[in-house]
């Protein structure tokens, strides 16, 4: 099973240019108030990494590990979201986050791609269908969730970064 959703989202900032696409180029803290993720690491080639907690009400707390190396691009940089292999399922984060100079600062633009993919077996009977039906309408909302929170937590982060800064 495979669930995609879109989310694009503009941050207005008083960060300058430069300092706006350092911030966007480090995603441990451009990320670092997004609470839906967990274990958010960024190395030092480039490659993001986290789990995101989803609690299906049959099998419990799952985590749903992704992996995305980061690339830094002339206005900010990129993800590309890499495939994994884990059981029951997976992540997949992919975008872009460009640094649009104004007058007054910058605007931090962002476009992300998120999929979760997940291996259920193929259900045989009407008891088998209704739990596939379930994981998948479960795992769509947490994917709704992830793309509802994500705007807050970028603008939360990009808010205390500018704190510090100007300190």
């Amino acid at each position: 099973m495979r669930l995609t959703r879109h989310v694009a989202f503009d941050v207005p900032s008083t960060l300058d240019r430069s300092t706006a696409v350092a911030f966007v180029r480090d995603a441990a803290r451009s990320l670092s108030h997004a609470e839906f993720l967990t274990s958010l690491q960024q190395d030092e080639g480039g490659l993001v990494a986290a789990e995101l907690p989803v609690n299906a009400a049959l099998f419990g707390q799952q985590k749903l590990r992704f992996r995305s190396r980061l690339e830094a691009t002339p206005a900010g940089a990129r993800l590309e979201g890499l495939e994994l292999d884990d059981v029951p399922g997976w992540a997949r984060v992919s975008g872009e986050a460009r640094v649009v100079p104004l007058p007054s600062g910058s605007r931090l633009d962002y476009r992300f791609d998120i999929e979760i993919h997940l291996k259920l077996p193929e259900p045989e009977r009407w008891g088998g269908r209704a739990l596939v039906k379930m994981i998948e309408v479960t795992a769509d909302q947490v994917l709704r969730r992830v793309c509802e929170r994500f705007p807050d937590a970028v603008r939360a982060a990009a808010r205390a970064y500018e704190a510090t800064v100007a300190a």
